[in-house]
């Protein structure tokens, strides 16, 4: 549907320039309320456009950004990541990476409070709905269609989402973490 109403708005905005002055003021985010008793004139139109208000369109952050900036500036997991680790030794990596992984489980639990999703330790069993959803139990191996299952990974989810509310502007939505300078 969408793509049928696209095509129709190119091909009337091509050959109707009142038609592609409203598309433009729609895209802009200008509400024009239609009026039944109002002509699709010229001077219709401008007076529209002079009454109308824009439609004020918040910024949106990306909710992937908002966590990974958390993790970032908490325990700065992407420098972690980026960071050519051939140059170290596995000691120098390790000791490198437990504060950060410390900070990051942190900065998790208290934005996404996660939890074991199964309530059984690992090699435990635990009783499997024959309609159970995939996205909460994936079987490994042969034993598809059993009533119960020995847990290998216990898995994880989030009883909880309070992510930063972002208010900045648009053009630093996909800002992960702001370059840090100091004065020479």
């Amino acid at each position: 549907m969408r793509l049928g109403l696209a095509l129709r708005a190119f091909w009337k905005a091509m050959f109707d320039r009142q038609v592609a002055e409203r598309v433009a003021l729609a895209l802009d985010g200008v509400d024009l309320t239609p009026d039944s008793s109002a002509q699709s004139t010229p001077a219709a139109l401008e007076q529209a456009t002079a009454t109308a208000k824009p439609v004020r369109q918040e910024p949106v952050q990306s909710d992937a950004i908002a966590l990974l900036g958390a993790l970032q500036r908490d325990g700065r997991l992407v420098d972690l990541i980026h960071e050519n680790l051939d140059q170290y030794g596995d000691d120098q990596v390790g000791a490198a990476a437990r504060p950060c992984l410390k900070q990051c489980r942190q900065t998790l639990d208290r934005l996404l409070a996660i939890k074991p999703l199964a309530d059984a330790e690992n090699g435990g069993l635990i009783p499997v709905e024959e309609n159970a959803s995939s996205a909460r139990l994936r079987w490994v191996g042969e034993a598809s269609g059993a009533s119960q299952g020995k847990v290998v990974h216990s898995g994880w989810v989030a009883t909880q989402v309070q992510l930063p509310a972002w208010s900045g502007r648009s053009e630093d939505a996909l800002v992960i973490a702001p370059t840090q300078v100091e004065a020479p």
